[in-house]
């Protein structure tokens, strides 16, 4: 029994192993729509390459001569792109024979790391169901380093993840992020002598290198008194900034 069990196992896996098949992802990115067969508009290149950039490195611009080899004029009707990461233009929209155009590429990367293979199709004469013309847009979007956008409060070139710092009232540590967002080290510290009552602070690390992290620690000691709502201010030194635009306030927690 056990046998004809295993038999009839073998071959549903083999009829299932038939059915299924399994697309790997570098064939995905290799599959495309067609165009139209012995549509008149031709691109000189197929495939236009940005090599490899930063994701945080802004607008990539490139572009491709498309021409209309054909008789008659031709209207470009319709643009489309793969990925709302890429935008075509066309200075105009009509070609008459033998008139050839700049389709000016612009890429926008950020958010997007890794291979990228996205595709503009132009669609012509009024046609919506084949493009007319393809073009390949290749490329490396590399991740950022830059990790600005997690910091977006900022004294001078000191960057914080917050820049409030709400205590519960008792006894306790608190930790905000930093980053140096300049292009020298920082050198952080603070002016105890203004510190709020029961206040600590120190800088981990207090030099910094440029785009470099840290943590601002806060302790927290009360007072036997009843603290106020508003505790004072944090002066922070070293940004080289008058001590009202290097505060960071200190409250409770309502």
């Amino acid at each position: 029994m056990r046998g004809v069990v295993a038999v009839i196992m073998l071959c549903i896996a083999q009829l299932l192993s038939a059915q299924i098949r399994i697309i790997p992802q570098t064939k995905l990115l290799e599959a495309e729509p067609k165009s139209v067969e012995g549509s008149p508009l031709r691109f000189a290149t197929e495939e236009v390459s940005f090599g490899t950039i930063d994701e945080m490195s802004g607008v990539w611009q490139g572009g491709a001569i498309l021409k209309n080899s054909g008789s008659e004029p031709v209207a470009i009707t319709q643009i489309k792109s793969t990925c709302g990461c890429l935008k075509a233009e066309l200075p105009k929209r009509v070609l008459a024979p033998s008139e050839s155009v700049k389709v000016i590429l612009k890429y926008y990367p950020r958010g997007h790391a890794g291979r990228v293979l996205q595709r503009v199709l132009l669609y012509a004469n009024g046609s919506t169901e084949r493009p007319s013309a393809i073009l390949k847009l290749r490329g490396l979007v590399t991740a950022s380093a830059d990790r600005s956008d997690d910091y977006p409060y900022t004294r001078g070139v000191l960057r914080l993840r917050q820049d409030t710092v709400r205590l519960s009232g008792e006894r306790e540590v608190l930790r905000v992020a930093f980053m140096n967002g300049g292009s020298t080290e920082l050198k952080l510290a603070v002016n105890a002598n203004l510190l709020p009552k029961g206040i600590k602070v120190r800088f981990e690390p207090s030099k910094v290198a440029p785009k470099g992290e840290g943590e601002m620690v806060v302790e927290y000691n009360p007072a036997t008194e009843t603290a106020p709502t508003n505790l004072g201010k944090i002066y922070i030194e070293g940004l080289n900034l008058p001590p009202r635009q290097s505060v960071i306030e200190v409250i409770l927690k309502n």
